[in-house]
This record gives structure tokens, C-alpha cells and sequence, in this order.
């Protein structure tokens, strides 16, 4: 990717919505309590504030890329007020005289740069697509070179939690203890985009960059938390739409408000079922291990049953293997890590071998530097990854993207303690990963950030043209269900189910990518019921 920073495994996290407003310029319509239905005000056709101009400028890096910032309004409620400026990054069409227009691009998150994923992206969406659009990428407000929220206030922080998720009463004495100052430190030294992060805004944002570019109508790809961008966009303006595909889909109705009273008790996190969705890919993966044999998997032979014997012991506490001390929420967290890329999983089950005969092996064999040695491949393997994923579920106070976006745009329990009987009932429908996905949003409790802008549904819309819902049957953070929910609130859509493992379809599939090309150029979907497959199996025959 040049010199532009390396290609981040963006978080695949999601979950957004809250409180909140349908407000398009200066009109705002309060959305109805969890639960409850209203008749919906009709969606303003359009964002009504200034049209910025554009100025595109190479890229300092790479001049066949093109740069720009852009100024937006800070608050929509007064589209003439204050301005903040977001960053672009646009990679021209290679037929200019081909050119359909702009697909606008974001990976997930929230937190993740879309000007980054622009530069590279089209390489995974096909020829088709490089050839007939410009791959636009804007950093969400609060995120990367857009008005990066800041939070920063004197004084020395508590411990920091060192472990994916809390486990241990002491560990959620100290987790619990370390939200109460992250909060603090937003309440009182946060930078004014703090109240303006709302997804909602994002859609907005992308609605006026759009009438900016001249585009009549939105072309749009978004993976992970880019399909709750998506599903926003809309909801929102669901007469603006050329072409969508969401890609990894998240339930926005789970992200945003949760059915019924749910959200009094569970924590969006909670409500998303990623925990099912990750327990689900790796108990499905050993089965797959176990069916190919020890020559394609290294694990096969009961790996399930290897993994669950770590797991019980790790729960008892850590384990020192050759300096390094193993604790269960951080071999959790590093078996998220390694679900989210198919060709990971290999290297995975190399790691849970070697850990299984260093702790139940015969003594004075070098398993140790086995495990040291596993675990530095399949960390290398997960930071070389093009493919979203999680890059840490902790996030730095300082820059706080992922909950400046998230706390503002969903409905959570106030009471901070509501984490610890929500993890263990996600445990329960997802064993090892449901504590971890809950204790992603605990810095939501009380969140000092406005709720004022962001949409909270009606999710059912009509929309200009038919979006792609494309799912993965294994995914380990937005599991199939949230495809289909998606599916069934957008009128005359399409589901496209890639049958196999990692987060998302992007790149993993040239059936997917073949269709999804000959949707954004000539607007043809699948027929019903396609299915498509990986190009690789999981665990290949040695060449």
C-alpha cells in the first residue's frame, strides 16, 4: 500500500445506535423508545447544507491516487455553524472513458480509515470495477484524518486492563475501575466531535460528499460496520440509492436499539451475537480439521476436545510457557484474532497444538519454543492480513473512535455492573467469545458523548434500486442472521450467501466477486438462493 500506513485489520466490531434524530438540515424527528413503532416522517430526499467543492490534489505517496479534505458541517441541526474537514482519498477509474461514477467504500469499525481502505480495495473487487469507477474513501467523522476525536485530561489513569476481556472479579474490579476514568477523561477533555460521531452523521456526510462529486445516486460498498453505514444511508435516503452491497452484515435493529426492552439489560455488543458467531466458526472449523486428518490439519484428532482441555485449565489460571504468562482471555482474544482470515486458521490450529503438548506432553520436550514460535507465525500472519479484522478491543483513551461512534449511536444499560451478567448469559449462547464481544462496549455505560443525531430506524424501507446483502456462513463477528434480518426490513433486496470461513466475502470468493461486479456495473443480482463458495478450501492439500 505504498507508504501509506499498513493495511489495517479494521475492526469488525459493531454495533451503533441510540437515542435520536432523523434530521436532514435543520428539521429533527425524534425516533420511538426501543420496542415501540410510530408512524415515520417521510426522509428528506437529500443532506440540505452547503455543497463544499472538491479539490483533488495527488497523493503525496502515490500520485495516481488522489487526496483532498473537505469541510462539512459540524452540526447538521445548523448546517451554516461550524465546520470540521474530512479527508478523502479517491483511486481513479483505469477507463476514464468508462467511467460509471463513484463507489464510495468503508471498512468497518467504526474506527477504521475508508480513505485507507480506498487505496487498495479495488484489487479485491475486481477489474470490472477499477476499469468503470472512482474508489472513494472517506474517513468517518471523529476517525483517522477527519476530525479525529480526542479525549485528554491531567492526571494519573488507574491500571489498564491488560487482558481482552475481563474474567476474575479482580479483573473486572480493574476493568470497571479503568471505564469510570475513560469517561472522565471524554467528559472533560474531549475535543467538540465527541457530540457529532453519530452514524448518522457519517450517512449525511457521505450524502453531501456525494452531491459534491455530481453524482445523482449513491454507489456504495461497505463491509462489517460499513453495512450499518449502509443500512443508515438507506434507511435514511432510500430514494439516492444507484447500488449497495453490505458485506458482512450487522442486525442494525441489534446494534441500534435491541427488540423489545433487551437494551435495559444487554449491551449492544451482547445483543449483535457475534459471540455465537465466533464460537460457531471455530467449533465448526475443528470439525473440518478433524474430517480432513492430520496431514492437511496439524489439530485433527478430537481438536475440539484439545481446545476445551486448555481451556479448562487456563480458566483455573495463567500458565508461564518460556516467559510468556498465557491467560484464557488473551488465548481467547488470539483465536478471534487468527477466525477472521480463512488462511489463518491453519497457523490457529498449529498454535493449539503446541500449547496442548506443552501442557499436557511429555516433560523435557522443546514444546515450549513450539509455542513461542507458534504464536510469533501466527501473530505475523494476522498483522500481514489485507482482510478486516480486529486490531484490539481495547482502544486508546486518547483517540477513542470505536466508542465516540458506537456508545453514541446505541442503546446500553447505565448501569456499568450490567456487563458482568450480560458476558456470562453470552458465554452461555457462545462459549469463550460471548464475554469478550460484551466487554468491547462496557465504556458505553454513562457515555458523556451525545445521542442527539443518530437514527435509530424504522430499518423497513423502499429503496430506489435493490441492495446485495452478501453473508458468510462461518463468520466469526457478524454471524448470517444479520444478513438475513437485513434481507427481510429492505425491500426487494437479495441475499448472497458465501459458503465458508473468516469475516466477510471481500476477496475470498471469485463467484462473490463476479457477482457483486456485474451488480455495481450493470445492476444485475443473482438469482435467489445463489450460493457461492471460497476459492480455497480451509485447510488445503499440501503441494
Amino acid at each position: 500500500m505504498s507508504t501509506i500506513p499498513r493495511r489495517r485489520r479494521q475492526l469488525v466490531l459493531s454495533t451503533v445506535l441510540a437515542s435520536v434524530t432523523v434530521a436532514m438540515g435543520l428539521s429533527a424527528v425524534t425516533g420511538p423508545p426501543a420496542g415501540a413503532t410510530s408512524p415515520a416522517a417521510p426522509p428528506a430526499a437529500e443532506v440540505d447544507a452547503p455543497i463544499p467543492s472538491v479539490d483533488w490534489h495527488p497523493c503525496r505517496w502515490d500520485d495516481r491516487l488522489r487526496c483532498a479534505r473537505v469541510p462539512v458541517p459540524l452540526d447538521y441541526d445548523d448546517p451554516d455553524g461550524s465546520t470540521i474537514k474530512l479527508r478523502l482519498l479517491k483511486d481513479p477509474a483505469n477507463r476514464p472513458a468508462q467511467r460509471i461514477g463513484t463507489l464510495f467504500v468503508n471498512p468497518g469499525g467504526p474506527g477504521g480509515s475508508a480513505a485507507d481502505f480506498a487505496s487498495y480495495v479495488g484489487a479485491y473487487l475486481g477489474p470490472s470495477v477499477r476499469q468503470r469507477f472512482d474508489i472513494v474513501g472517506i474517513d468517518p467523522r471523529g476517525v483517522g484524518g477527519s476530525a479525529q476525536v480526542r479525549c485528554r485530561a491531567p492526571g494519573q489513569p488507574p491500571p489498564y486492563p491488560r487482558q481482552a476481556f475481563p474474567y476474575t472479579e479482580k479483573q473486572i474490579k480493574v476493568w470497571l475501575r479503568f471505564d469510570r476514568y475513560y469517561r472522565q477523561l471524554c467528559a472533560v477533555g474531549a475535543n467538540p466531535i465527541l457530540d457529532h460521531m453519530s452514524t448518522a452523521d457519517t450517512a449525511r456526510d457521505m450524502d453531501l460528499i456525494r452531491q459534491a462529486l455530481g453524482e445523482e445516486q449513491l454507489s456504495y460498498y461497505g463491509i462489517s460496520y460499513g453495512t450499518y453505514l449502509g443500512a443508515t444511508y438507506a434507511a435514511m435516503f432510500p430514494d439516492r440509492i444507484r447500488a449497495m452491497i453490505v458485506d458482512g452484515v450487522l442486525d442494525p435493529v441489534a446494534w441500534s436499539t435491541g427488540r423489545g426492552d433487551a437494551a435495559k439489560t444487554l449491551p449492544f455488543s451482547t445483543r449483535l451475537r457475534s459471540g455465537v458467531g465466533a464460537w460457531e466458526s471455530l467449533t465448526s472449523a475443528f470439525a473440518e480439521c478433524d474430517r480432513v486428518g492430520k496431514q492437511r490439519c496439524p489439530l485433527a484428532g478430537q481438536a475440539a476436545s484439545k481446545w476445551l482441555r486448555i481451556v479448562h485449565r487456563l480458566k483455573r489460571g495463567p500458565v508461564k510457557i518460556e516467559g510468556y504468562r498465557l491467560t484464557y482471555p488473551n488465548w481467547v482474544g488470539d483465536a478471534l484474532g487468527a477466525l477472521y482470515d480463512r488462511s489463518i486458521y491453519r497457523p490457529l490450529m498449529r498454535y493449539i497444538k503446541a500449547t496442548y503438548r506443552e501442557m499436557f506432553g511429555a516433560r523435557g520436550s522443546r514444546a515450549g519454543n513450539d509455542v513461542a514460535a507458534a504464536r510469533e507465525r501466527l501473530k505475523r500472519a494476522v498483522e500481514r492480513s489485507p482482510l478486516p479484522g480486529p486490531y484490539g478491543f481495547r482502544f486508546g483513551t486518547e483517540y477513542p473512535s470505536f466508542h465516540g461512534v458506537s456508545c453514541a449511536d446505541s442503546l446500553n444499560p447505565r448501569d456499568p455492573r450490567a456487563w458482568i451478567p450480560a458476558g456470562k448469559l453470552a458465554d452461555r449462547h457462545g462459549p469463550w467469545f460471548g464475554r469478550l464481544w460484551t466487554w468491547v462496549s462496557s465504556p458505553c455505560a454513562k457515555w458523556p458523548g451525545s445521542k442527539a443525531d443518530a437514527y435509530r430506524g424504522p430499518w423497513a424501507v423502499d429503496t430506489s434500486a435493490p441492495v446485495l446483502v452478501v453473508g458468510n456462513s462461518h463468520d466469526p463477528a457478524t454471524p448470517i442472521t444479520g444478513a438475513r434480518v437485513l434481507n427481510t426490513k429492505l425491500e426487494g433486496s437479495r441475499l448472497l450467501i458465501m459458503d465458508g470461513w473468516g469475516h466477510g466475502a471481500l476477496g475470498t470468493s471469485d463467484c462473490v466477486t463476479s457477482k457483486m461486479a456485474r451488480y455495481l456495473v450493470d445492476g444485475a443480482l443473482p438469482p435467489a438462493g445463489t450460493v457461492c463458495q471460497q476459492d480455497k478450501q480451509l485447510f488445503p492439500k499440501r503441494s
